[in-house]
């Protein structure tokens, strides 16, 4: 058995067969089998498997021709069954003057509406070069090393040469097809050498119209340990809220910006559920480059619409340690943060990131809010930090209706009267809204007290 494909992408055009002109499109040539068996099965519900939405339902029209010649069959005097909707059989047992059959490859005529169906192209890919046992483009690896870049089930691809020269002009034996990829071995052509090529993809509408976001770049890690780790685990640790827990597409690069294949490395890791790992101890000339990292978000999470408070620093780290727990700022700072954030950014009061520090962090969260306890610290003292939280949109439009500056709020807060700041500013616990709840339980905007 064998799955050789030597076409790779046919335009629509007007086909005439059997004296009837048709609009639609070949496919790739498909040679599944070889007659070394009971003969030559080509038969469609086989090449089905092989090419899942490589051939259309219910193809119009077949063609058969030698592998090796490209000779009609009627050329080779075999005993053979051919049609568009079984597929092609030569059995060896029916031949009278060989007792074998020829080898054969076959392709589909399909329907317009099969042709052009609704999708995208891919970017072009060069992966790899002939310098080795020979050009290496097939879909798994492309997958593996461009994660979210690629369907899983291509409908066409094109292959051209990386001087964008056609892969007829070349002459180059090859093998091709959406659902494996490309391949041109040396050892199969008669210079023994490929031509340098770069391939890209057709792919369905719904990979097409995937909506949603790229986050910020991120770079938690450098080369001069182990290697390079920016994991989706630690990331979501020391970033959270600013990366969706189950990412679509992942795009990696040098910190100079540089693509991953253009360095060499042997990369351990890079897709949607683990992140990005490059470990010194793989590469033969280590270590790693130093890599930066990004996901593409669904839509739901670029949508989250809101605001981010002021920073807050209400504790710093002389006591056991600096706790900016939401728990207590939201007692501190009363309607100036909103109860449930959907976001938390924390850095030091000097403005450095909390991974630069190397401090042991116990919590970051949403929930819990920041705290950095000394007894965790090799030097056993923690950074000052400060907070901000990312709070929902409802909290950033709230408004109040306060007294003028220095007036009482008054009935129907009666005790809570006190005093106010004016638009919609809280300075006390005491200031009242229009319907007499005290501001100390109400979200609202903070700005600038007199």
């Amino acid at each position: 058995m064998k799955a050789s494909v030597v076409a790779v992408l046919v335009a629509t055009l007007l086909v005439e067969t059997q004296g009837t002109f048709y609009p639609g499109c070949w496919t790739p040539w498909y040679d599944r089998d070889d007659p070394s068996g009971t003969g030559d099965w080509e038969t469609l519900s086989d090449q089905r498997k092989l090419t899942p939405r490589g051939i259309c339902d219910e193809p119009l029209d077949i063609q058969t021709r030698t592998v090796q010649t490209q000779a009609p069959v009627s050329s080779t005097g075999d005993i053979a069954e051919s049609d568009p909707l079984k597929g092609f059989i030569c059995e060896n047992r029916n031949q009278i003057q060989t007792k074998m059959c020829s080898d054969y490859e076959v392709r589909y005529l399909c329907p317009v509406e099969f042709c052009h169906p609704k999708g995208c192209w891919t970017d072009w890919f060069d992966r790899d070069d002939p310098t080795g046992d020979g050009d290496w483009e097939t879909l798994e690896l492309l997958i593996k090393e461009n994660p979210g870049r690629i369907c899983k089930n291509p409908l066409h691809m094109e292959v051209l040469t990386v001087s964008g020269a056609s892969v007829e002009s070349t002459g180059d034996y090859v093998e091709a097809s959406p659902s494996s990829g490309f391949i041109c071995d040396n050892g199969k052509q008669r210079d023994k050498s490929c031509h340098d090529y770069k391939v890209r993809f057709y792919c369905p509408e719904e990979f097409c119209l995937e909506k949603g976001c790229w986050t910020d770049w991120f770079d938690r890690d450098n080369p001069s340990g182990t290697g390079d780790w920016e994991t989706l685990e630690d990331l979501h640790h020391e970033y959270p809220g600013q990366i969706c827990d189950f990412p679509l597409k992942v795009d990696v690069q040098t910190t100079a910006g540089d693509p991953v294949i253009s360095t060499g490395d042997v990369i351990t890791a890079s897709d949607i559920y683990t992140g990005f790992i490059c470990e010194n101890s793989n590469q033969l000339k280590p270590p790693c480059y130093d890599y930066k990292i990004r996901f593409f978000c669904p839509e739901e999470f670029c949508k989250s619409k809101g605001c981010w408070t002021d920073w807050f620093d209400r504790d710093n780290p002389s006591g056991k340690g600096d706790y900016e727990t939401l728990e207590d700022l939201l007692k501190e700072y009363p309607g100036q943060i909103c109860e449930f954030p959907l976001n938390i950014e924390v850095e030091t009061t000097s403005g450095n990131s909390v991974s630069s520090t190397g401090d042991v962090i116990t919590v970051y969260n949403v929930v819990s809010g920041f705290a950095c306890e000394n007894i965790n610290q090799p030097d056993k003292k923690c950074d000052d930090y400060r907070v901000r939280f990312f709070c929902p949109e409802d909290f950033c439009n709230s408004t109040v209706v306060t007294p003028p500056h220095g007036g009482n709020c008054g009935s129907p807060c009666g005790g809570y009267g006190g005093q106010c700041c004016k638009h919609y500013t809280v300075c006390s616990d005491n200031c009242c809204d229009s319907s007499g709840v005290p501001m100390d339980l109400l979200h609202t905007n903070k700005q600038q007290c007199p």
